[in-house]
């Protein structure tokens, strides 16, 4: 997985796109093939906001995490990410 990580208004973290790509690795179960999601981290005030966007099989998909914590925001982005190729799955079948 190719992950293309953008930080706006917030300082570059390792910690950040380790623990994004760890969260993000469990979706490998739902794709056959290789993916390259963008994931965005902002900082506004005291809302911190991960996007998470990638195009898999022609369909473009897209999760917005919100919280006061940015590692909470990541795990939020990530299961509505799940939830729509869960669903996406259930349709093929």
């Amino acid at each position: 997985m190719d992950t293309t990580f953008t930080f706006r208004q917030t300082e570059a973290s390792d910690a950040l796109k380790e623990h994004a790509t760890d969260k993000l690795s469990k979706l490998e179960k739902y794709i056959f093939k290789p993916i390259s999601p963008h994931v965005i981290f902002k900082i506004d005030g005291f809302k911190h906001t991960v996007e998470i966007t990638f195009q898999h099989s022609g369909t473009k998909y897209f999760s917005k995490g919100e919280s006061s914590d940015m590692y909470k925001s990541i795990d939020e982005a990530v299961s509505k990410i799940e939830k729509q190729l869960k669903k996406s799955r259930d349709r093929i079948k």
